[in-house]
């Protein structure tokens, strides 16, 4: 079964890890490949849908795993080490977050838009990001992983990433995203163009 950059990197990021909670788990596909390379013990895939966890039973049948209908963690109990919460909106990962129990797991977190929404939340709730990545898979995808603890975060730590930014991978990615703000800027009204103004000027300090 072919699988994706993004599953392959979601599921590297599980090594040594007992038990890994996957919300929205979709086809279990980073599960699997957890189990199938060693990394993990026992997995809860878990969907607030019926039909892709029926989907992740089969993908992930003879695997020690659990499937439970729930959204986000309202309905998980069980203990667990890791979290995997991928491919939301930044303001849905903000919102299951606020519903862990377990605030002393370690958690995956790939939102698929306004990262510096998810990094102030993160900083505002005792949360620090431990490390950053990212990967072109027809599109750029940020993977934080989180664990409790402080960070302070200025503005542009907050759009770039604290981490982030200082890794050479990720400059295709804010080029991409200067060229795309550079573009845009000439139609926008005066507050909006501040704005951007402030954008730009972050990515090109480390361009």
């Amino acid at each position: 079964m072919a699988r994706s950059k993004r599953i392959k990197l979601l599921a590297s990021l599980t090594k040594g890890y007992h038990t890994v909670v996957d919300i929205g788990t979709d086809h279990g596909l980073v599960l699997k490949q957890a189990f199938d390379l060693g990394y993990i013990k026992h997995a809860i895939a878990v969907d607030i849908k019926a039909m892709p966890l029926e989907q992740a039973k089969d993908n992930l049948k003879g695997y020690d795993a659990q499937f439970i209908i729930s959204d986000g963690f309202k309905q998980i109990d069980q203990p667990f080490d890791m979290a995997i919460i991928a491919g939301m909106g930044a303001y849905t990962i903000c919102e299951i977050m606020a519903e862990t129990k377990n605030p002393h797991a370690r958690y995956v977190l790939q939102a698929n838009d306004k990262h510096e929404i998810l990094r102030k939340y993160l900083a505002q709730h005792q949360y620090r990001i431990v490390d950053e990545h990212i990967i072109f898979d027809g599109f750029y995808y940020i993977v934080m992983v989180v664990e409790q603890g402080c960070m302070t975060l200025s503005p542009k730590d907050c759009y770039l990433g604290p981490i982030l930014q200082h890794k050479q991978e990720a400059k295709p990615y804010y080029r991409h995203k200067l060229i795309t703000l550079k573009k845009i800027i000439p139609s926008v009204d005066d507050h909006k163009k501040k704005v951007l103004e402030a954008l730009i000027a972050y990515l090109e300090s480390i361009l």
